[in-house]
């Protein structure tokens, strides 16, 4: 199957199943491009440090829709050459419902690991936290960072969460 039908049928998953297959997805991807995040305000702080170096202000702090932004997301990685074949298992095999619960903190924190997933593709980042102040490289491993990229990378985080770039 193509990349494209893998997007359509993660396209057509209910809500909680595109959520479940999102986390599932992003756990095991993690695996293979850690992150080194600790906690979600770290994972904000990556987000507001991409946007801030691109001169894009802040960052969305939650999808507005997110068994929507999670459909994108699980869309976009598995037309990634490093997530389409992960991607692709998870797909064809939905996670149960069994799990997760249902409150919007658990689908915000899934869909903002699942775009972080989708930024370790395209660039490394390297947290560090020193007297209380947060700082974040970024490092594109073929290329030197250049604030094109940089916009590019934050469009997408932009549409992935719902909202216009």
């Amino acid at each position: 199957m193509t990349s494209e039908i893998h997007a359509e049928r993660a396209d057509a998953l209910p809500d909680r199943a595109a959520l479940l297959a999102l986390e599932e997805a992003t756990h095991e991807l993690g695996r293979t491009y850690p992150t080194g995040l600790t906690n979600v305000l770290q994972a904000h702080d990556v987000l507001r440090e991409l946007f801030a170096q691109a001169g894009a202000g802040e960052p969305p702090l939650r999808a507005d829709d997110p068994p929507a932004a999670a459909r994108r997301v699980l869309a976009a990685l598995v037309r990634e050459e490093g997530a389409r074949k992960l991607v692709e298992e998870v797909l064809a095999d939905p996670p149960e419902d069994d799990q997760m619960g249902g409150d919007d903190l658990v689908a915000d924190l899934t869909v903002l690991a699942g775009v972080l997933a989708f930024l370790r593709l395209h660039v490394a980042f390297r947290f560090k936290r020193d007297d209380g102040r947060s700082t974040v490289e970024f490092r594109f491993e073929k290329k030197p960072v250049s604030d094109g990229m940089l916009a590019t990378l934050v469009r997408s985080v932009l549409s992935l969460m719902n909202r216009e770039p």
